[in-house]
């Protein structure tokens, strides 16, 4: 299946990361300036580039917002656990996502665990969102340059890293810390973000070696999975520079 990848910030990224997985992209036909910065920007990369009416447009897009630009690529391409923890170097950092099924949570966690330098993201082949327009979109681009993996059984993967002596935590608004109160693990570490609606499973839960919460301070009890997940990786970004 094709995907599409809409909008000029997450199509730059697209070509940044890899012109080879966009075969063609279509913008705005009365927009002077960006077909000509995105007519030079493709050829630099030997990307087609074609106008279109906006109207072509929306109809591809469908649903997608996409302010004049719209890339076709190819499927999305997964990594590999065992390759991303090869090029991660000796303290990985990772998130493990239980059951995000929400497009634009999962491309905003995506998008912060680019940012701040989590070298891959973790997330169940069955029960959750794949990468679509919509995550590519809601990530800015951030897909483009994630690794991300797709996982059978996320207890069982834990379990696997739990043997490399990578430091597995799970956030609970009622864990028996706060994140900030960890030190980063010697061998690295996994953050596990839970479901919107009903967090870790048990059994994912009980694999985590802490639980750890999130302290609040405002008369707010609860954080939505993309930003309790932001918040830990920042956490855990800081946590990461002090050990090096």
């Amino acid at each position: 299946m094709k995907r599409l990848v809409a909008g000029p910030r997450a199509v730059e990224e697209a070509l940044r990361a890899g012109a080879g997985q966009i075969s063609v992209v279509y913008v705005q036909e009365d927009n002077d300036r960006l077909l000509r910065d995105l007519q030079a920007r493709t050829k630099s990369v030997g990307v087609r580039c074609e106008p279109l009416p906006m109207a072509a447009l929306d109809a591809l897009a469908k649903d997608l917002r996409h302010q004049g630009v719209v890339a076709i690529g190819g499927d999305y391409i997964y990594a590999e656990l065992d390759v991303v923890l090869r090029e991660a170097g000796p303290t990985p950092l990772l998130v493990a996502l239980d059951q995000i099924t929400d497009p634009h949570n999962f491309g905003a966690i995506v998008r912060s665990a680019v940012a701040l330098g989590a070298d891959g993201i973790i997330t169940l082949q069955d029960r959750a969102a794949p990468v679509t327009g919509v995550v590519v979109r809601a990530s800015a681009g951030a897909t483009e340059r994630a690794r991300i993996v797709r996982v059978v059984n996320l207890t069982r993967t834990l379990q696997q890293l739990k043997k490399l002596d990578i430091e597995i935590i799970g956030l609970d608004a009622a864990g028996s810390m706060a994140l900030h109160d960890f030190p980063f693990g010697r061998k690295g570490r996994v953050l596990v973000v839970g479901s919107e609606g009903t967090g870790l499973r048990r059994l994912v839960s009980e694999t985590c070696d802490n639980l750890a919460r999130i302290d609040l301070v405002g008369p707010i009890a609860s954080l939505n999975a993309s930003v309790a997940a932001g918040i830990a990786l920042y956490e855990s970004a800081r946590a990461r520079r002090q050990l090096r």
